[in-house]
């Protein structure tokens, strides 16, 4: 299993998150905590927005956060594309990188592709259930 989240809610023009922000990736991180996950670690998108939102979740959870250039808006991320099946990994990213992830492993599975991402939503992707379930901070 491994998690696809979209970065908490920030200020356009400073980049960083905003304070409701940082709570709902705390919310969310609880939420991730209660699903008894061995979660091995936290991969970031090199912004600000998503930076941060990997820290609050990786302090939550216990686990090391590392950006991870393929995870920016412009970033090639084919090789966590079906079939490959990261584990136990939690991926911090923006829309276009968390939608083309969703369609993907949507199509893999012959599921309906999930609806857009709101700020602050993960997703659990089990390639062995072949389920994908959201999580959100609310």
């Amino acid at each position: 299993m491994f998690c696809l989240i979209r970065h908490a809610g920030y200020h356009s023009r400073t980049g960083s998150i905003t304070p409701q922000g940082s709570e709902e990736a705390e919310r969310l991180a609880s939420k991730l905590h209660a699903k008894n996950q061995n979660w091995k670690q936290v991969r970031t998108s090199p912004t600000t927005r998503t930076k941060e939102t990997a820290l609050i979740i990786g302090k939550a959870l216990n686990i090391p956060v590392e950006v991870d250039e393929r995870l920016s808006v412009d970033g090639n991320v084919v090789d966590l594309l079906p079939p490959t099946e990261p584990r136990d990994i939690i991926f911090v990213s923006h829309l276009p990188v968390i939608t083309k992830m969703l369609r993907a492993w949507s199509t893999q599975f012959k599921q309906d592709e999930p609806p857009l991402a709101d700020v602050t939503t993960g997703y659990l992707i089990d390639p062995e259930q072949e389920e994908i379930r959201p999580v959100t901070a609310n």
